[in-house]
């Protein structure tokens, strides 16, 4: 079944949304807001149709020409098609959407934090290698795009695929998974063929990381905080931005690579794990953390901060509760997992603001710091 419609807002999947006269709603890949669109319906849930883009009948002044060879093709980004200024607009139009459909909606949420530089951001690639070509895979498909270069990576990954490509690439049918990504040293290494992020995980925009750093210790400022207990550090790239504020802090994160780096990174500060007041743990997140706490710090720490995972923290946000805790930080790239995870908040803690920050331009990802106090 072909429609006309037209587009008024995105969907937090960053799909374009439209409402007919029946109040029947569409969503649409591609679309941006403003579009009038012919669109092909592929399934239908009640009032909620899922569509193909057919054809833009009237443009959005919103459009613009992709910068991209293989936009239309390449399942890496979203928006290059779209003006960057009115993305930003898009995405705080989305976590507002998002927090209002939500039954704990914050006090205050403050205009997203955009970059200063929306191309060549990336750190990190992973590409993907066989039957003769090097690059992405198309959206929900495993064909592969070929590319010469990405335009949202940095320019020394994009040198990096140029020697990939000179080196020889590989006729087998089998697909190669090949991460290439900026070490702490400055030089780009490849990983092939394990698990992503399998060194350990880093934003991969750095400019827009120092930024949600400084939103952290601002929170963490503005709390008071003496004891931390913070959870999926890493390799300690919040921890060490807050640090110098509180007393203590107890940070965990499962994967033994990163943690082995924090501590790497507390020792060039030039504090011993004997003398510092933070101490670097390597352990699973989950229902059993708190109790697992040394008892000084068990039932003791005055804020938690948490930066799980897409998939959130999976009910284990109340079992790490307690009557002294004042302050929650939660860092989130899912307005879904973030919303299920904070039920539990809402007859203890007030949710006093919400900071969304562009950790991901042209794409539909958003990343944003929330920010509790006890009532």
């Amino acid at each position: 079944m072909n429609k006309i419609i037209e587009i008024s807002r995105i969907s937090v999947l960053g799909e374009g949304v439209g409402v007919d006269s029946d109040g029947n709603i569409y969503f649409v890949p591609r679309a941006l807001p403003g579009d009038k669109v012919k669109v092909l319906v592929r399934s239908q849930d009640k009032k909620y149709f899922e569509c193909d883009l057919v054809e833009v009948i009237t443009p959005s002044l919103e459009r613009v020409e992709p910068p991209c060879a293989y936009f239309q093709q390449c399942g890496g980004c979203d928006w290059l098609h779209w003006n960057y200024a009115d993305q930003l607009k898009g995405k705080q139009k989305v976590i507002e959407h998002a927090m209002e459909r939500g039954t704990l909606t914050p006090q205050k949420i403050l205009p997203i934090i955009g970059a200063e530089q929306s191309l060549n951001y990336r750190n990190r690639i992973q590409l993907r290698m066989g039957s003769g070509s090097l690059g992405f895979f198309k959206k929900k498909s495993h064909d592969l795009v070929d590319i010469e270069e990405c335009k949202i990576a940095k320019p020394m990954l994009n040198e990096a695929i140029k020697k990939l490509r000179a080196s020889g690439i590989s006729k087998q049918e089998q697909t190669q998974k090949i991460e290439l990504y900026i070490a702490e040293s400055g030089e780009v290494k490849q990983v092939t063929n394990a698990a992503h992020g399998i060194e350990g995980f880093k934003q991969i925009n750095e400019e827009q990381n120092s930024r949600l750093q400084k939103c952290v210790a601002d929170y963490v400022g503005r709390s008071q905080s003496k004891k931390v207990l913070e959870l999926f550090c890493g390799d300690g790239n919040l921890t060490f931005a807050y640090q110098n504020l509180v007393k203590n802090i107890i940070a965990i994160d499962s994967n033994e690579s990163v943690i082995s780096q924090a501590k790497w990174k507390r020792e060039k500060l030039g504090l011993s794990s004997e003398k510092s007041s933070t101490a670097f743990i390597c352990d699973v997140v989950g229902h059993s953390t708190a109790r697992k706490l040394p008892s000084e710090f068990k039932g003791h720490y005055d804020t938690l901060i948490v930066d799980p995972p897409r998939s959130g923290l999976s009910g284990a946000l109340t079992h790490l509760l307690h009557k002294q805790l004042k302050s929650i930080i939660y860092i989130s790239c899912s307005v879904q997992s973030f919303s299920q995870d904070v039920q539990c908040l809402k007859d203890q803690f007030h949710f006093e603001e919400l900071q969304p920050i562009d950790m991901f331009p042209h794409t539909r990802h958003i990343e944003f710091v929330a920010k509790f106090s006890r009532i």
